[in-house]
């Protein structure tokens, strides 16, 4: 097993008993250098992230004899990282998102999430609105935009 393989197990095995969920990781080539990025319905504690990483950390201390040194992080995406999995959406409704498809890009108030599927608010001109449901399947990229406009 890698130690990015261990890491995430040891991560997920940690995340059963709460409302988050592993949403990505980055590593360079040599796993020297990683970054795991977890997420939840309401959110990320950071006392989640530092019991995770206290944990990791324990674990790597018995099990990792290796002597190259290593550096890892354990965080919230950020809103400037696209949301990946379908539970991230929910604490975004009422947020307005950039969702890139293959044949277009819709831009709008995310309005409802369900299993499979989420429905963007689009403003179509100055008093027009339309609503467009999206296949979860069908999306490559979405993004929360940032705005310091007050609602």
């Amino acid at each position: 097993m890698s130690l990015k393989q261990l890491i995430t197990k040891i991560i997920e095995e940690e995340l059963v008993e709460t409302n988050c969920f592993l949403v990505g990781v980055d590593a360079n080539q040599a796993e020297t250098s990683m970054r795991f990025y977890i997420d939840g319905e309401n959110g990320v504690d950071i006392k989640l992230c530092t019991r995770l990483s206290r944990k990791v950390s324990r674990i790597l201390d018995e099990e990792y004899l290796d002597e190259t040194p290593i550096r890892y992080e354990i965080s919230s995406p950020g809103t400037d990282q696209p949301l990946i999995d379908i539970r991230q959406y929910n604490q975004h409704i009422g947020r307005d998102l950039i969702v890139t498809c293959d044949d277009e890009i819709v831009e709008g108030e995310l309005t409802e999430v369900n299993d499979e599927t989420i429905t963007i608010l689009k403003t179509m001109g100055k008093n027009k609105t339309e609503l467009q449901t999206i296949l979860f399947e069908k999306i490559n990229n979405s993004t929360v935009k940032i705005s310091f406009k007050r609602k």
